[in-house]
């Protein structure tokens, strides 16, 4: 396992999270608004989103609104629906959403916040509760996937090959000395274009079994390492308050056979602190472990208290053969997940796991995936950083030119 360091940057959440499909998520205000309208208000005019259905005097596509205080309904025909809204001055008590008959209480406040809803939704009634808000919404069609590539000029060289360089790539979190600078400034980059940051935390004790990404020094107690290692987690979750960030945690943990399971739930407990916090426990990869024992090693390491599960991260497995094993652990944990397709665009066979000499890179990251339980396709693994010192690479997380126009030269 390598440990990539370039960052990820996206302005879509990942769906389905805290409450009845609903994601409040911090959305950059861009371009021209596509919106909602109401028989009690009025507002400019815009067009509508392709998919999106008029229902007479209740909410719909078309326009953007101010100043709603009365309840009102969204309906739509398509795949997703991405609304946001914000309160006009203080929204204490903040708002009651019902999506499905299920009603929750949703904070609001005076900055654009966002609502994801899956397919299996088509209505959502808001309630502002004594609120005044500003509403518009669009079809997750009419906003792709944007990413924010950020260089980190230590680890992604200007001699990267365009296609690598330009695509925007996860933040891993390896050394609990630097990371909170890594963190602080991922954090200061995505307020300032408006995106969200993703992490990758690889802190744990034993990580990597001894293998070419070890972090094992040898020269502190169990204990002592598995406290540091919470302490770091927590001083993280305390970083990102607030603030919207995807972490994909521990890379490896819970496929291999060292290490502490309870500790890495104790990690994903320790990020869930934080309802903006998106927390993705890795579950390795089709060709590792079989559905059912996957999904106990899961449930074993605090799958039950993340968002989900990522599959796939620093691997060559196809999309397609991913999406199956995914689709099948998702059913039996009832969590969605979300794949590394970095390294996906080639053939490389099960047992290769280490700078394979058919890899490629894969699609661009998109939110646009091909199955409901899929969250995200995304470049968690920074291409053209060595997975270890085999067929030809150097040591693990260094930059490899040769590796890196190899994946590039037969990009799909």
């Amino acid at each position: 396992m390598a440990d990539p360091m370039t960052p990820l940057r996206t302005n879509r959440p990942p769906r389905n999270a805290m409450t009845a499909l609903v994601l409040l998520l911090v959305l950059a205000v861009t371009g021209s608004t596509l919106g909602c309208s109401s028989s009690d208000t009025a507002g400019p005019e815009v067009a509508a989103p392709a998919g999106v259905e008029s229902k007479g005097s209740e909410a719909t596509s078309g326009t953007y609104q101010a100043g709603i205080d009365q309840p009102f309904s969204l309906n739509w025909g398509g795949n997703r629906l991405w609304v946001r809204w914000k309160s006009q001055g203080a929204c204490a008590n903040g708002i009651k959403v019902t999506t499905d008959g299920k009603s929750s209480d949703v904070p609001v406040n005076p900055e654009w916040s966002s609502v994801v809803l899956g397919n299996s939704v088509r209505e959502i009634t808001v309630d502002p509760s004594g609120c005044v808000l500003d509403v518009d919404h669009l079809s997750d069609t009419s906003r792709p996937f944007i990413g924010m590539q950020i260089t980190d000029t230590s680890a992604a060289p200007a001699i990267a090959p365009k296609s690598i360089s330009t695509t925007p790539t996860a933040v891993w979190l390896t050394d609990a000395e630097t990371a909170p600078g890594a963190v602080e400034s991922a954090l200061s980059e995505a307020e300032r274009h408006d995106s969200v940051p993703v992490f990758v935390l690889y802190l744990r004790p034993q990580r990597d079994c001894g293998g070419y990404s070890s972090n094992a020094e040898g020269s502190s107690s169990a204990s002592k390492e598995s406290a540091a290692y919470l302490a770091a987690v927590k001083d993280l979750a305390a970083q990102l308050g607030d603030t919207p960030a995807i972490v994909v945690a521990e890379p490896d943990a819970t496929s291999q056979d060292c290490g502490d399971p309870e500790l890495i739930a104790s990690a994903v407990q320790a990020l869930k602190v934080n309802p903006s916090t998106y927390v993705y426990l890795d579950g390795g990869h089709p060709g590792w472990k079989s559905v059912g024992d996957q999904a106990a090693r899961l449930r074993a390491a605090g799958v039950a208290n993340a968002d989900g599960f990522a599959l796939n991260v620093s691997n060559f497995v196809h999309l397609d053969e991913v999406q199956a094993y995914g689709d099948e652990l998702s059913k039996v944990l009832d969590k969605e997940y979300v794949v590394d397709i970095s390294r996906s665009g080639g053939t490389v066979p099960p047992d290769q796991w280490c700078n394979p000499s058919g890899a490629r890179i894969g699609a661009e990251p998109s939110f646009d995936t091909p199955s409901i339980n899929m969250v995200a396709e995304l470049w968690v693994k920074q291409p053209g950083e060595s997975d270890g010192e085999c067929n030809g690479g150097p040591s693990a997380g260094t930059w490899w030119q040769q590796g890196a126009e190899q994946l590039a030269s037969n990009q799909n």
